[in-house]
């Protein structure tokens, strides 16, 4: 099995008209998420589930991606990634069909999950906006037991 974690593109910043839960990517924001998920085609040959927070700039990062890749299923929001479990997302991941579920949310949730997924002593990981990393698993995915396959930085891109 193969998790892949993605933080959302650069979004608007919190203020009077801009609640957290209902921030949009930026203009720039979307453009470098979209180039970013087309160098990504590279390496990846698409996803059999997409799992996604209900946070506005995560629901459009992962259309960007649906777009990029002609994802033609629809993809989970689920509340519970955001602050959530990695213990969730494993559940999750091994009760979904298919062998490439990939998780779009934010931090720290992104580098908990990285960190939970590859080591049981922990990892430090600064996962900015716009990063995908994948983790490989022999069989179905547990906590501690994944191989860090990649992590892309979104200036890969640029």
């Amino acid at each position: 099995m193969n998790i892949y974690i993605v933080r959302h593109g650069e979004a608007q910043a919190i203020g009077a008209t801009h609640h957290d839960f209902d921030r949009r990517l930026t203009p720039e924001g979307r453009e470098i998420m979209y180039r970013s998920a087309l160098g990504w085609r590279n390496l990846i040959h698409g996803f059999d589930q997409m799992v996604v927070s209900p946070l506005t700039r995560a629901i459009e990062t992962a259309g960007i991606i649906k777009e990029v890749f002609h994802f033609q299923s629809e993809f989970i929001v689920d509340k519970s990634i955001v602050g959530g479990k990695t213990t969730h997302i494993i559940e999750l991941a091994n009760a979904l069909k298919g062998h490439n579920v990939i998780f779009v949310g934010h931090e720290p949730d992104c580098s908990h999950y990285v960190s939970d997924l590859t080591s049981l002593s922990g990892v430090n990981i600064n996962f900015k906006k716009g990063m995908i990393a994948k983790i490989s698993f022999e069989g179905k995915a547990r906590l501690g037991a994944g191989t860090l396959e990649f992590i892309i930085p979104v200036k890969a891109y640029k």
